[in-house]
């Protein structure tokens, strides 16, 4: 099975879904290819629904893990030095609120260890990684990481060899999951009774407001607000206790879950909750023009890209991240419209994005090369690059910022 498609929602089991947004077939965002496998790319459909229901924002077409995620996995969390001090401070205000010392704590998705290096010496650790490449990363780094995907079966296991869990964190992946109910018994099961579950995922309400059209892509299952995760945990005897925003991914939210206890449940849920509401993230009538906007956005972008193109000027992009390849695909460029991308993660250098099939080189060719226009596809990190490239915008390079409006500065 390389794809499949759900009728129902996965987090409260309705079928009262409506699609919100088609961004049409592409192929999964980290699968970066070269000319030789160009025709075995797939693409699969790109598609948002809206659940009448528990109102989880979601997509139906489901790609399978293993063309996901794989020996190949080309996303190393810590090529990006704002996600290393992000996941820094993280791990301190876990350590300052929830974790004492030699309570093990366990992340799911651990990617390269980003998360729970900053717990080496203080406590017990393991990731749990299903992509070979990325979880051999993170063993190189000293941290004990299995390969393979969390389910009640290793929940079991890790029980029975290293006991219970103070903290699980899932970061940027528990909206990556079809099966909730799996994960969510999981979590449970190997939770101390006192202990948190903590997941960090891009927020809906960021998404929708700003315009993120991009951040979706076949890895994002899920757009989580407040509703819908009361409603997950609720089902499970566990109940969300803590929320808060970060800056993260153009907007992201923090969940902190525990099992039922009767303690007090903290006024940020309740005052998020009372926002989503505001903002209309309970109703179908707030995503009306969600593809409109969408379709403004690429009609403008494409526009301006390709009258440069017809002036004979040089536009290359900036970065390479999962985000970018769904602004690529969605609005068809390819090498004619941009030159070229560069990334700073090794493993995409040297191949063609997926899709749109563009040369991904290393940033040194902007010490010697100096284009007229850059994309900047990691637009989420636009102060840090636009300060960090001061010398080649000095030179006279332009940036287009996409998100969450088209503009060149």
């Amino acid at each position: 099975m390389s794809h499949l498609r759900n009728d129902i929602c996965r987090v409260c089991k309705g079928s009262s879904l409506t699609r919100i947004l088609s961004l049409g077939e592409h192929p999964p965002v980290d699968n970066f290819t070269d000319a030789e496998h160009i025709k075995d790319e797939k693409r699969y459909p790109l598609d948002v629904y809206f659940c009448g229901t528990c109102n989880l924002v979601q997509l139906l077409d489901v790609v399978a893990e293993d063309e996901l995620f794989h020996g190949e996995y080309a996303y190393f969390s810590s090529a990006s030095k704002p996600l290393v001090d992000h996941f820094r401070s993280y791990a301190n205000d876990l350590k300052s609120e929830h974790v004492a010392p030699d309570d093990l704590v366990v992340d799911i998705g651990s990617n390269d260890g980003i998360l729970l290096q900053n717990f080496i010496g203080t406590n017990r650790v393991l990731g749990i990684e299903p992509s070979a490449n990325v979880a051999e990363a993170a063993r190189a780094k000293g941290i004990e990481t299995e390969d393979g995907f969390f389910t009640i079966e290793m929940a079991k296991k890790i029980v029975e060899t290293k006991g219970k869990a103070k903290v699980i964190s899932a970061n940027n992946v528990f909206a990556h999951i079809d099966d909730l109910d799996e994960i969510v018994q999981g979590v449970k099961d190997l939770l101390t009774d006192d202990g948190v579950f903590v997941s960090e995922s891009h927020y809906l309400l960021d998404l929708v407001e700003h315009g993120e059209f991009d951040t979706v892509y076949h890895e994002h299952l899920c757009y989580y607000s407040v509703k819908p995760l009361q409603h997950l945990f609720g089902r499970f005897g566990m109940e969300v206790f803590d929320v808060r925003r970060m800056p993260t991914h153009g907007g992201s939210i923090r969940v902190f879950a525990r099992k039922a206890s009767g303690l007090p449940i903290e006024n940020s849920v309740h005052e998020l909750f009372a926002l989503e509401e505001k903002a209309g993230l309970h109703s179908l009538a707030r995503f009306a023009d969600f593809q409109k906007d969408a379709e403004a956005i690429k009609e403008k972008l494409v526009s301006l890209v390709r009258g440069m193109q017809r002036e004979k000027k040089k536009v290359v992009a900036y970065g390479a991240p999962a985000k970018g390849n769904t602004l690529l695909n969605f609005c068809g460029f390819t090498q004619d419209d941009v030159e070229y991308v560069t990334d700073t993660t090794p493993y995409k250098i040297g191949l063609l994005t997926p899709g749109s099939h563009i040369p991904v080189v290393s940033p040194d060719i902007l010490k010697t090369e100096t284009p007229d226009y850059v994309l900047l596809l990691a637009w989420n990190y636009r102060d840090f690059i636009l300060e960090k490239e001061k010398e080649l915008r000095a030179r006279g390079a332009k940036f287009i910022i996409p998100i969450p409006s088209v503009e060149i500065v």
